[in-house]
């Protein structure tokens, strides 16, 4: 019964020395420049499919991922 205490024991505090080894050490890195000048990400009407807002296509109100899909929307719309 010791010795399974002291396993846990040393165990414990090699997890907690490594922890604080690695946290210390390095930072996070953070994100590439290019992901953060993409900005905002909006979903296409038609697909679903997520793009970045300055390749978005705009119809009205509603964002699309190409102008195939906001002429295939509008004429969904004007057919239902």
């Amino acid at each position: 019964m010791r010795m399974l205490l002291l396993i846990a024991a040393i165990v414990g505090v090699f997890l907690i020395v490594r922890t604080l080894l690695r946290s210390s050490g390095r930072k996070r890195p953070e994100k590439p420049e290019r992901l953060k000048q993409q900005g905002a990400v909006v979903r296409c009407a038609h697909c679903g499919i997520h793009v970045p807002q300055f390749e978005a296509y705009r119809s009205g109100n509603r964002m699309y991922c190409s102008r195939d899909h906001a002429l295939a929307d509008k004429r969904d719309q004007n057919e239902g």
